[in-house]
């Protein structure tokens, strides 16, 4: 036996919605489907109501196209940034040069206050650390990460600067083939912190390695 389907007639519906007031409140997504014309009184009709859902809508969309524009504009200014020192970096003609094109684009571009590179093999005038002992101390921060950013003691912080210059916080990367660490230090304690993504360090890092490889 077949249940007969029901029917609701306009009556009906009316008189639902009377008892109901709060009814379009609690299912919006038919208010934007009604076709009714607009009629002005005390009270606030539904069209009125439907032009302000439309409203919040466009107010919102605006907020986000706002938004994407912003982070497109930043990252134009970020790939400029990262293509000028990724050219002075390749254009150095010696490993001096490699860490004065990082110190300079650093200090001025990203306005970082110290950059140094490690060597773990010898170099004419850049700092280098022979000793195997030390190597392992230097690296042991790492864990089993290439790259890491917060903050150290004073005295592991110089480890890494070789210098007694007051650095509150630190990013340090691994460089490619065992040849040395990258640190990138900032007098701020909370410029680098440890949640932060390596991304642009492992880069970097990845830039240096090579052209070092052919300076060596």
């Amino acid at each position: 036996m077949e249940v007969e389907k029901s029917t609701l007639d306009a009556r009906q519906v009316a008189a639902f919605l009377s008892e109901n007031p709060e009814f379009f409140r609690t299912y919006p997504e038919i208010i934007a489907q009604l076709d009714i014309p607009h009629e002005t009184g005390a009270t606030v009709s539904l069209v009125e109501y439907q032009s302000k859902l439309l409203r919040t809508k466009n107010n919102e969309l605006h907020d986000r196209l706002k938004q994407l524009v912003e982070n497109a504009r930043r990252n134009d200014r970020l790939f400029e940034q990262t293509r000028r020192l990724t050219l002075d970096l390749l254009d150095a003609q010696s490993i001096e040069e490699v860490e004065q094109s990082l110190q300079q684009c650093m200090a001025t571009v990203y306005g970082v206050d110290h950059a140094c590179i490690t060597l773990f093999v010898p170099a004419m005038t850049m700092q280098c650390i022979t000793e195997v002992e030390m190597q392992h101390h230097l690296v042991r921060h790492f864990g089993r990460k290439h790259a890491f950013c917060g903050q150290l003691s004073d005295e592991q912080m110089e480890l890494f600067f070789h210098e007694k210059s007051k650095v509150g916080s630190m990013a340090a990367c691994l460089l490619k083939n065992d040849l040395g660490i990258l640190s990138i230090g900032h007098k701020s304690e909370d410029y680098f912190k440890s949640n932060m993504d390596t991304l642009f360090l492992d880069y970097v890092s990845e830039i240096i390695s090579r052209r070092l490889d052919l300076l060596l």
